[in-house]
């Protein structure tokens, strides 16, 4: 996984704040004040999925019987260890 560019974290801040603009009930009141704060959101997420995917990475790479990246075995155990790296660094 590759963290997102910083255009395309600013792409996908516009539209969050171009959608919340449309909604209904949704009143923003001070949209460059909140901008920055979803730019800030957005880069926090993508540090930690590209965190996770390093140390599932990392994981998988560690098994004595190396499996292809991208087989359907390599994505299955991706996902499985992903989950399991998620939930033991939020405790779920």
């Amino acid at each position: 996984m590759m963290r997102m560019s910083r255009e395309r974290i600013f792409h996908l801040a516009d539209l969050i704040l171009k959608t919340l603009g449309t909604t209904a009930g949704v009143s923003i009141r001070a949209p460059d004040d909140l901008r920055p704060e979803v730019v800030r959101a957005l880069t926090e997420e993508s540090k930690l999925a590209e965190s996770i995917d390093g140390e599932v990475r990392k994981i998988l790479g560690s098994y004595s019987r190396p499996m292809p990246e991208g087989s359907h075995e390599w994505e299955v155990l991706y996902q499985k260890t992903r989950e399991e790296v998620f939930r033991k660094r939020f405790r779920l």
